[in-house]
């Protein structure tokens, strides 16, 4: 849920509660207001009838049928429902009529009916009605808060309307003052997504709300101290590609120079031995024969080893002959991994030297990988030449395998943090996609530098 949303509900809540917290006081308020009213009409009733009717000698003549009481004339007497009943307990005279009926239906039923069971039970009162000791029958007076329970309804009614009104006009409000504050929002989130994405160009624009200033500056101050940290960490990491690559060569030449001639050398005397051998010495033969097939081996490894730091197989046959080389030499030390390659650099122009050497790493630390952590049964390369347009020219490289994959959460190592610091160094691009047990794919793209003659 978001926070204006949530903003709203809470205000929305505390505006209802508010609301139901007065609607219980109004009611509460208009049922004793009820209460008192009714017992002081009924008092008063009480005390006219006892002194202004019963003991007034006018009335002596009272029949059963006739109506000397005329209580049609009480009919303003909203909160009382008056009856005379006589011996027989019939219904002679009342003040009840349909103007009094009407006014009972102000109220719905069902708000009547709430109010009836909030409040405690009426009683009603009866008054004997005597001629010169003779009973004729009784007044009974019944409370009737009807009227009042209308004009309750009425009232309520005018408030609820007037706070529905109140409250749509306060969401409007309270809604345009959230979405106002909290507008900034939708900028920071923004360029938090776009420093997510890498792009440290981002900048924050400067925000109104003092607190949210301090956000948009501190925001910017560490994108700006990050920028200039990945930069110097780029840096860094090509100074240490480069160390790297001399370090390569210097370990080479050592190799050639001081290991590879002593190990001629050895090859060599041992070829002198292995005749001296044959001739005068036939028990050190096994002995010379073993010393001139090591010598052989170690020259081979180290020859390998060699191409390998120098690259000179790169100067001697070229990019594609030189990675078709490094990958017939994998699949030889790989023999259960089956490896499938297409290499098409015939249009390929003469190109610099970080070139040459980025495209033959990056091929060099995917196949270390695989062997390494893929566990793959199936390995796909294609290195291909690209032309665009005139003054665009790609290698594009594609390594596929069906190895265990990683997720979104791995971290790059140093292999393949050095391989994006190659490409982005000669500002290509990388894309890995790869899922748990559903393999690698490396899609990378590294543009042309021509080489000057």
């Amino acid at each position: 849920m978001s926070l204006k949303l949530r903003l709203i509900l809470i205000i929305n809540a505390v505006l209802l509660l508010i609301l139901m917290l007065g609607g219980i006081l109004a009611i509460d308020t208009a049922k004793k207001n009820v209460r008192a009213e009714v017992a002081s009409a009924e008092k008063l009733a009480l005390y006219l009838f006892d002194i202004g009717v019963l003991k007034n000698p006018k009335y002596y003549s009272i029949e059963s049928e006739y109506k000397p009481l005329n209580l049609q004339s009480l009919m303003h007497m909203r909160h009382l429902k008056i009856e005379f009943f006589n011996l027989e307990g019939k219904l002679v005279d009342s003040n009840v009529s349909e103007t009094h009926t009407k006014a009972i239906d102000q109220a719905p039923n069902w708000f009547v009916n709430f109010m009836g069971l909030i409040s405690e039970p009426w009683q009603l009162q009866r008054l004997p009605v005597e001629i010169l000791g003779q009973p004729k029958g009784a007044i009974v007076i019944t409370p009737d808060p009807s009227y009042e329970f209308g004009e309750i309804w009425n009232q309520l009614a005018g408030i609820f309307y007037l706070a529905g009104a109140f409250f749509i006009l306060t969401n409007i409000l309270v809604a345009w003052i959230v979405f106002r504050a909290l507008s900034p929002v939708e900028f920071i989130l923004k360029a938090l997504t776009e420093l997510e994405t890498g792009n440290l160009s981002v900048k924050m624009p400067d925000l109104k709300t003092s607190e949210l200033a301090d956000i948009s500056q501190k925001f910017n101050h560490m994108v700006k101290t990050l920028r200039l940290s990945i930069e110097q960490n780029h840096q860094l990491s090509r100074k240490l590609i480069r160390i790297q690559e001399e370090e390569r060569k210097s370990l080479a030449r050592d190799l050639h120079d001081e290991f590879g001639q002593s190990l001629t050398a050895i090859h060599t005397d041992a070829a002198v031995l292995k005749t001296l051998a044959n001739k005068d010495y036939p028990k050190i033969k096994p002995s010379v024969n073993a010393i001139s097939d090591l010598s052989k081996h170690l020259m081979n490894l180290v020859g390998g080893m060699l191409n390998r730091l120098k690259l000179g197989v790169l100067n001697e046959l070229g990019l594609e002959e030189g990675l078709k080389d490094l990958l017939n030499t994998w699949q030889l030390r790989h023999p259960k991994i089956n490896l499938h390659y297409q290499i098409s650099l015939n249009a390929l122009p003469r190109i610099k030297e970080t070139v040459s050497v980025t495209s033959y790493r990056i091929i060099q630390e995917c196949l270390t990988n695989i062997s390494r952590h893929a566990k793959a049964k199936n390995v796909e390369i294609s290195v291909i030449c690209i032309k665009k347009n005139r003054s665009s020219t790609m290698i594009d490289i594609e390594v596929i395998d069906d190895g265990v994959g990683f997720n979104k959460s791995h971290r790059d190592g140093f292999g393949l943090t050095g391989m994006r610091e190659r490409i982005n160094a000669i500002n290509g691009k990388i894309n890995i996609v790869s899922e748990i047990n559903h393999g690698v794919k490396f899609n990378i793209q590294l543009p042309i530098f021509m080489k000057k003659k």
